[in-house]
Parts: C-alpha cells; sequence; structure tokens
C-alpha cells in the first residue's frame, strides 16, 4: 500500500470498515479539486472553485445541510452566493429543488467528463482582517447518489502570505500564498476545520516518549490574544495526560486543539475526529485573568472528550452515510451530557478548574435545571429530537431548551455515583469510559452504538436495572426524573445564599451571556433574568415576576421609585425581606409603561455545593488526578 498513512486512515474511516483489504491509488481524474480563497480578509468574502468528474444526463449536487455536531439541519445555504456551472467554458443551467433548498440539479451535455463550479461564501463570524476559521462543509458541494466516504477531494486554500495555519489535514505543499491539502474522503474534509491567522502559535502537548501528537493550536486577532500563560500551558499538558489515563486509548493520528481568540468571532466549539474547532467566549481576553479563562476553561477538555464519545463512539442515530441524510440524534443525552460530565472532570483533574470551581459550575447548573419548569411537561429526550441552538431566551425555563447538555451532566453524576454506590467503591464511571470508549487503541474508525449496547456496558461495569433507570430519567417529567440525586449521593447537597459563587459572579462580569444564558441573573429569587440595561431575558413561569404580570423584552425602568440599574434591583429584593409591601417595578415594552407590584420577600438566592456532615466526600475521589504514564 502506497497511500500516505494519515490518508489511509482517513479512508477507512469514512468506509466505516475495521479494516481495508485492497486500497489502490486515488486516480486523479476521479477526485474533486476544490480551491477555496481569502483574497481580501476585510471583506470577509471566500472565494470557491470546485471541479467535479461528472458524466454526461441528469445531475443532483447537495449543499451540506446536517453537519456532525450541530446535531439539526443546519448548513448555512442561505450564505452561498453567485453560485455558476459550467463546462468547457459554457454555463449550464441550474435550478434549486423545491422541497429541499440544499439540492440542486442540472444537466451535463454529451461529452463533458467534468463540470466547474464557482460560488462566493460570507462567514462574517469565522474571519476577521487577521484570521480565519474554515470549516470545509460551507465551502463546498457534492454529488448525490454516492456516499461521501467514497467522493476524494483535493483542498487548497488560498491566505495571505505572512499567514500561519493548522488542521488535521495533511499538507502536500505550501507556496507562496497557496496551501494545498492532501486527498481525503469528503468525509474526513467536513471533519478537519483550518484555522489560520497572522497571530499564530502552535504548542507541542504531546506526552513524553509519545510517537502520537498533540498540538495546541491557536489564532488571535493580536499578539496579546495568543499569550497564554505558563500555569495555563501546564494544565493543557496535564489535559492530554489526564484524558490518556481515563480512556487509556486514542483513536487518532495525531489531534490538534484548535482555538480561536477573538472578540470579533462567533462563540462555541464543535468536535471533530483528530482537531476541535472551538471559539473562546471570553475572546482575545481569554488568558488575560482568572475569571476570563475560567469560563472557557472547559471548553477544549469537552470537544476533546468528544473524540473519544461522539466521533469514535457515535450513537447509530447520529451516523449518516451522507450530509443529506436527517440524523436521528435521540441519544444526545448519552453523547453530550455524558461529554459534559467527563470533559468537566478532566477539566478538574487536569488543574485548568479548580475543585471549588468544578462545584460551583455544577451547583448553578443544577439550579437552572431545577427551576427548568418546563421539565414538568417536557421530558429530556424530547430536547434531543428538537434540538435548536437558535432557539430565544423568551420563556426558554417554560420551553426548555438543549437541556441534554446540563441535565445529561446531572444524569451522568447520578450514575457515576450509583455504579460507586453498588460496587462499594470498586467501580466508577471511569471503568466505562475505558470498557466502552477506549476500545480499538489506535483506530479511529467509526464505531456505532445503541441504547441496548449503552445498558449492557454499564452493566458490565457494575450489573443494575440500567434501562429502567436512563428511561425513568430521559422519558420522565417533573418529580419522577432524580435531578439531584447525584449530587445527594455524592456527599453534598444544593443550597441558596445571598452570596454569588466566584463562577457566577464571572459570569456576570465577565460573561456575555451567551453559554450560561444571562448576564444578571435573578431566576432563583424574583424569577427573572436581565441584561445589563434592564431588558428582560427570561421570566420564569409561574414565579413571582411572572404572577405580576412581568414579560420577556420588557425594559426596567426603576425599581421601588429608584432609577433601575443592577444594585437597585438587588438592594430592593434586599430590604423587601423586611416588608410585606411588593417590589414596584415600572417596566416599558411596546412603546407602553406599565407598573407592576413583584410580591416576593425571600431575599437573594445563589446556589452553592456544601458538604452533608458525617457522609463520604465522593466527589473529592471523582476529581482528583489519575497517576500519567509516559509514553501513552
Amino acid at each position: 500500500m502506497k497511500l500516505h498513512a494519515a490518508l489511509l486512515g482517513a479512508i477507512a474511516l469514512a468506509l466505516g470498515m475495521s479494516c481495508l483489504a485492497q486500497t489502490a491509488t486515488p486516480q486523479a481524474a476521479s477526485i474533486v479539486a476544490l480551491s477555496v480563497g481569502l483574497p481580501n480578509p476585510a471583506q470577509k468574502l471566500l472565494y470557491v472553485h470546485e471541479t467535479i468528474p461528472v458524466a454526461p444526463g441528469p445531475l443532483t449536487l447537495y449543499y451540506p445541510k446536517w453537519i456532525p455536531g450541530d446535531h439539526s439541519p443546519d448548513g448555512p445555504v442561505n450564505q452561498l452566493m453567485g453560485l455558476e456551472v459550467s463546462a468547457n467554458g459554457k454555463r449550464i443551467a441550474w435550478r434549486r429543488d423545491e422541497l429541499d433548498r440544499y439540492t440542486f440539479h442540472l444537466s451535463v451535455p454529451p461529452a463533458v467528463d467534468r463540470i466547474d463550479i464557482s460560488f462566493q461564501f460570507s462567514p462574517t463570524d469565522r474571519v476577521t482582517p487577521n484570521l480565519l476559521d474554515l470549516t470545509w462543509d460551507q465551502v463546498a458541494l457534492y454529488r448525490a447518489g454516492a456516499p461521501t466516504k467514497d467522493q476524494l477531494f483535493q483542498p487548497t486554500l488560498d491566505i495571505p502570505a505572512d499567514w500561519q495555519y493548522a488542521s488535521a489535514l495533511d499538507t502536500a505543499r505550501r507556496s507562496g500564498t497557496q496551501i494545498t491539502f492532501k486527498p481525503v474522503p469528503f468525509n474526513t474534509l467536513v471533519d478537519s476545520p483550518v484555522i489560520a491567522g497572522k497571530y499564530f502559535r502552535q504548542i507541542d502537548l504531546t506526552p513524553q516518549g509519545s510517537a502520537v501528537h498533540r498540538y495546541l493550536d491557536l489564532v488571535g486577532d493580536d499578539a496579546q490574544a495568543i499569550a497564554i500563560t505558563d500555569a495555563q500551558l501546564a494544565a493543557y499538558h496535564r489535559l492530554i495526560g489526564q484524558a490518556q489515563a481515563l480512556f487509556q486509548s486514542h483513536h487518532y493520528d495525531a489531534y490538534h486543539l484548535l482555538l480561536t481568540l477573538s472578540d470579533h468571532t462567533s462563540v462555541g466549539g464543535l468536535e471533530h475526529h483528530q482537531s476541535s474547532d472551538d471559539r473562546a467566549r471570553s475572546g482575545a481576553r481569554t488568558f488575560a485573568d482568572a475569571a476570563h479563562f475560567m469560563l472557557d476553561a472547559s471548553l477544549l477538555p469537552h470537544e476533546y472528550t468528544h473524540s473519544w464519545n461522539g466521533k469514535f463512539m457515535r450513537p447509530a442515530g447520529l451516523w449518516q452515510p451522507d450530509f443529506e441524510q436527517p440524523e436521528r440524534p435521540k441519544m444526545l443525552w448519552s453523547y453530550e451530557g455524558l461529554t459534559v460530565y467527563l470533559g468537566d472532570v478532566l477539566t478538574a483533574r487536569s488543574g485548568l478548574w479548580s475543585a471549588d470551581t468544578w462545584r460551583d459550575v455544577v451547583a448553578y447548573r443544577a439550579a437552572a435545571m431545577a427551576h427548568r419548569t418546563g421539565r414538568d411537561w417536557r421530558p429530556l429526550t424530547d430536547t434531543t429530537i428538537a434540538v435548536d441552538y437558535g432557539a430565544p431566551e423568551a420563556w426558554a425555563n417554560w420551553r426548555r431548551q438543549n437541556d441534554f447538555y446540563r441535565e445529561g451532566q446531572l444524569l451522568w453524576l447520578a450514575v457515576d455515583m450509583q455504579i460507586r454506590k453498588l460496587s462499594h467503591d470498586r467501580h466508577s464511571i471511569d471503568d466505562l469510559a475505558r470498557s466502552f470508549f477506549g476500545v480499538d487503541d489506535g483506530s479511529f474508525v467509526t464505531h456505532t452504538y445503541t441504547f441496548d449496547d449503552l445498558v449492557n456496558a454499564l452493566g458490565k461495569v457494575q450489573p443494575y436495572d440500567w434501562a429502567g433507570f436512563l428511561h425513568t430519567w430521559v422519558d420522565g417529567t417533573g418529580a419522577a426524573v432524580p435531578l439531584l440525586s447525584g449530587i445527594q449521593a455524592s456527599g453534598w447537597k444544593l443550597i441558596y445564599t445571598n452570596q454569588p459563587s466566584a463562577y457566577e459572579r464571572a459570569l456576570e462580569d465577565v460573561g456575555n451571556g451567551e453559554l450560561e444564558g444571562s448576564s444578571i441573573n435573578e431566576m432563583f429569587s424574583l424569577g427573572l433574568s436581565l441584561t445589563r440595561t434592564g431588558i428582560i431575558r427570561d421570566v420564569l413561569w409561574q414565579g413571582p415576576a411572572f404572577k405580576a404580570g412581568l414579560a420577556p423584552q420588557l425594559r426596567l425602568i426603576s425599581i421601588d421609585g429608584h432609577a433601575y440599574s443592577t444594585a437597585a434591583l438587588r438592594d430592593a429584593i434586599v430590604q423587601a425581606q423586611h416588608s410585606r409591601q411588593p417590589i414596584q417595578i415600572s417596566a416599558v415594552g411596546d412603546g407602553v409603561t406599565r407598573q407592576y407590584a413583584v410580591d416576593y420577600h425571600g431575599g437573594l438566592k445563589y446556589p452553592h455545593l456544601v458538604r452533608v456532615p458525617g457522609t463520604t466526600d465522593y466527589l473529592k475521589e471523582v476529581l482528583a488526578p489519575r497517576p500519567m504514564s509516559s509514553g501513552s
């Protein structure tokens, strides 16, 4: 076999086979040539050209619709512009499918064996004058009728000559502004984003003695944005070791933690098999101080954990032969919820978070889910079926959003505690990580699993009615779901005090509200979350503010006769503890100003975890670093 090792592995992954019996060097005539250029970064326009081998006759092309990790049909086809198709210099007419805007139809003329496609794409939230975060699914059309594992692409990228870049793709060559990558199946291409920029740094995180390289790749809008501290860097080194100690395997040839640090790009992360694509919430300030870093510290561990849970081992409904077929995301409480649990545990074990911070985060999320009134009517499993990352915040507590993340974390904490209890501390969820997600060390051929497979794997770790336990949680509603059982079994309990935790203070003082829901959070007291300027984002269903008639989008003007400010609001909450009079709020909406009397006297309420005297502190063991070995 003459194929480069990385290409061979990529093809094996795309084929979904445990081995390759025969592999021939791909013929150039069968490869799609894909060229993407960014001639003027400040203009935020990508220029795309594809040359696709074809045969005469009807041809259907797809724009990727279902992007793995997005869990919904949200491929940004509405940002595609200037689409032209031609052959031998002559235009070919195309038409969009009436029922599916991601599908394009055309007829290839006789004697034509390849067509040229050109269009423009504007990734306004992923490019600045100094950097680019490129995901190939946004800049490619592919043929219908053949699995994407069988469609080879040769990608090239044209960027400013003084920019550097990183990707899980192997580079064939770079000449000036043009980077040519080695051919890969379209599956692998979509799974291999690129970050590039003027201010770039690559840091080798490979454990001593290991031949499997791991890199932290940073790109920012200026040199200060990528100025990681020695302590932060040491923690990322420990992350690699702690993940290896947990899973005792790897499923990649090399891994790139791709991190974009900009105040001008979107926020979030997306998992890939041999890399992650992360855009820090704190942007250019991420490494600047402890509070900023706290909010982003779990981002890379979460996406890195997905290399095992989600990419290598994947719920069967989330694997499809192309990016047009709909996914069935019913098990996202495992795909995402377990990844939140394990990823956050790794965040603490590596020292990216302290144990105190981990507990503050879990307390905040547990309180948020305990006040998720929609749990009374909508089961967790339904939030996995109707994924919507763009849902409005208005009435989110009653409607529910993508709760398979935060409630999923509480579910898997409960599973971990149940395993420890039943096994008398001989086993834990670490055993599931090794036995279920750590199989086939070195392979990155995707394995799919079902609900029954997961139940059986849990049963091998510790016999129990796991099917009943999981069904009760994901299919149940209201009090039937043991939401806080994991916390209670850990030797801790959830309480509320009048002082916010360091984590909640960071959310308010530093955060932009994107990740956790609000900048000013009084959902646990008045039943309101607001922007800093007093615009109501959400109102707790049947809470004090709800009963007074307040609603999302209203803007608070005054509190008990004082001009609105965060301090005025909280002073009124404190004073109401010593009075029977309701809090008087003036608010405006749709040009109409009204008065609202909020009958609440319970004081400020902020969540914390505290120890239960006389019980075993299981969280101490959960969060304790594991012994790390060299050469892993």
